[in-house]
């Protein structure tokens, strides 16, 4: 034995003491030897200090070894008790062992003191293998595991009472039967190849593997082997060990998991779990869709906060809601723009709530992500219809109603006065509410969403504008070789109302230039600029500063634009005159 022993030696002869102390030291690998004269002294010590072993001697002035004995044995009942005594009778000794010591010895020369040696390293060994065994199978009762030993020939020789209430036999049934009791032919030979792992030179010391045991009625109880070899030397392999754990429910729990893992991961809406207990509460988890949605795949995603979508022109004011929310441990929903691994913008409706624990702690946040782009497009494409007919419902009500007026006004006069000339104004004003007409539903048609824009030259579609309007002798200067993506009908309709607005208010000998923008294209002219009067309400129908003029061809442009998903806005030219920027203009994706 390498670990040390201690000893507490009690006899009333301090020469017996040395002696003794002497041998044991030489016999033994690793000993302390604690001598005391007295038994009061022997139970002090051993209130004070954890022993291994007591040896004492029978005969002592006040109390015998027996009757010490009987007073360790109350308090310290497991510890090693050996009666080493010159006075040596076959009734004490019939005494003591009746009385449970573990060794009686008489005094004599150094046989008798390597053989007292030899008996407390015994019974030490026998102590101490005694606590472990007692202490693993209080460990394996109070876990309750169902635990079995296989003898070397395949026969069960032990099995616990939880073995027997997991196969549903009493265990007189099963020990001394074989494993084919509770397992079928495949089970069994999964075990016995597991136990050639074990008993091999590179094997491991432990086997775990899945096992189904066949109770004695009901299905088959799903369970997870742990086994072992017994202790043994050299080839005489004594069995094997093993400790059964049911796995039913982990099976079960496992496949729910599973199961709401792939409606998780297959759900058609975006959707992450993050760990608020990790630092800035990053993505544990994040779906199938929103890998979909937002191009950032798994590795990109998990492991970082989800505000790495956010971009330019997020609203702050959403994203702080988000914010109070999460530090006030309250559900929200907020719709934000967020952008794409390749930067293009979307909608996103995100909605989280918290997930909290037994305690009502949060564990985590999950987060739903809804592409909400064409919707929002709906949404902006009424309330741009909604504008169209508020304007539309205003030149009805103003514009023609002006012109209508004169129409019946001058008809009358015409009744009563017969007067030819009422009847060309009356004219005049039909045809006007007839320009109306006609350019209010262009306005209508043009608002429209376009939703198959093809790349077109902007140069090319500038120089045929340019042959459809009556410009006198206007000239047009096209610096542009870029192609942007539009519908080419109405990016003409779109150049023709600009050029004839700047021959409109310019002058027949204005110069008209095109060239190109980094997110768009623009016209300008080297006219007189924009009248003050009319700047704030350029792009209003009716809003013209020349007479006779409708005021509807700037509210096509706009309305063309907007279909488009594009910015119009009229400034200054360098040189004086009128400058219509167009911006935010998508370009044909690049060839790959």
């Amino acid at each position: 034995m390498s670990e040390r022993i201690d000893v507490l030696h009690v006899d009333d002869d301090p020469s017996v003491l040395d002696l003794t102390e002497a041998y044991l030291e030489r016999e033994l690998e690793s000993v302390a030897v604690t001598s005391v004269t007295e038994p009061a002294t022997a139970l002090d010590a051993l209130e004070a200090q954890q022993f291994d072993c007591v040896v004492s001697d029978y005969d002592m002035p006040g109390t015998d070894g027996l009757e010490l004995f009987e007073a360790v044995h109350t308090d310290h009942r497991k510890l090693p008790f050996v009666l080493y005594t010159g006075k040596g009778s076959e009734e004490i000794a019939s005494q003591a062992l009746n009385a449970g010591v573990t060794g009686y010895f008489q005094k004599g020369g150094p046989e008798q003191l390597r053989r007292l040696a030899n008996r407390v390293e015994q019974a030490v060994a026998e102590h101490r293998t005694r606590e472990i065994a007692d202490r693993y199978s209080t460990v394996i009762d109070a876990l309750g595991y169902p635990v079995y030993v296989v003898d070397e020939t395949g026969v069960f020789r032990f099995v616990n009472e939880p073995f027997a209430e997991l196969t549903g036999y009493d265990r007189e049934e099963i020990i001394g039967s074989r494993p084919e009791l509770i397992k079928d032919a495949a089970a069994v030979d999964e075990a016995e190849r597991r136990l050639g792992r074990v008993l091999s030179s590179s094997g491991p010391d432990v086997e775990r593997f899945s096992v189904d045991i066949v109770p004695k009625g009901g299905d088959p109880i799903p369970c997870r082997d742990h086994m072992a070899a017994l202790p043994y030397e050299g080839t005489s392999f004594e069995g094997s060990v093993g400790i059964l754990r049911n796995v039913s429910d982990e099976r079960a729990r496992r496949e729910e998991l599973e199961t709401k893992t792939r409606a998780l991961d297959e759900a058609p809406v975006g959707i992450t779990i993050t760990d608020p207990a990790l630092q800035d509460n990053p993505m544990v988890y994040v779906n199938d869709r929103f890998v979909e949605m937002t191009g950032y795949g798994r590795g990109d995603a998990v492991g970082v906060n989800c505000r790495f979508l956010q971009g330019d022109d997020t609203d702050p004011a959403p994203v702080a809601r988000l914010r109070e929310a999460i530090n006030a441990q309250e559900p929200e929903s907020v719709e934000l723009l967020n952008y794409r691994k390749d930067g293009t913008p979307f909608w996103n409706r995100v909605s989280i709530a918290p997930i909290c624990d037994d305690d009502g702690s949060v564990s985590e946040w999950v987060g739903f992500q809804e592409d909400i782009t064409a919707f929002k497009q709906r949404e902006t494409a009424l309330e741009h219809q909604n504008e169209r007919l508020d304007a539309f419902a205003s030149i009805v009500s103003h514009d023609l109603r002006n012109p209508l007026n004169v129409a019946q006004g001058r008809v009358d006069l015409a009744r009563t006065t017969e007067e030819p000339s009422h009847l060309d104004a009356a004219a005049d004003a039909l045809d006007r509410i007839e320009s109306i007409v006609e350019h209010t539903l262009t306005l209508a048609r043009e608002g429209e969403t376009v939703g198959d824009p093809e790349p077109v030259a902007i140069a090319e579609v500038a120089a045929d504008s340019w042959e459809t309007v009556d410009t006198g002798s206007a000239s047009l200067s096209v610096e542009s070789d870029d192609e942007i993506m539009a519908d080419p009908d109405r990016l003409r309709n779109l150049f023709e109302n600009l050029v004839r607005n700047s021959v409109e208010h310019a002058g027949e000998e204005v110069r008209i230039c095109v060239g190109d923008l980094s997110d768009g294209f623009y016209l300008e002219d080297d006219g007189p600029g924009i009248p003050e009067p009319v700047r704030d309400a350029l792009f209003e129908p009716g809003e013209s500063g020349v007479d006779g003029n409708t005021g509807f061809g700037l509210a096509i442009v706009q309305e063309i634009a907007t279909a488009h998903g594009w910015t119009v806005e009229a400034v200054d030219a360098v040189d004086g005159g009128a400058r219509f920027e167009i911006r935010g203009v998508g370009r044909p994706p690049s060839p790959a």
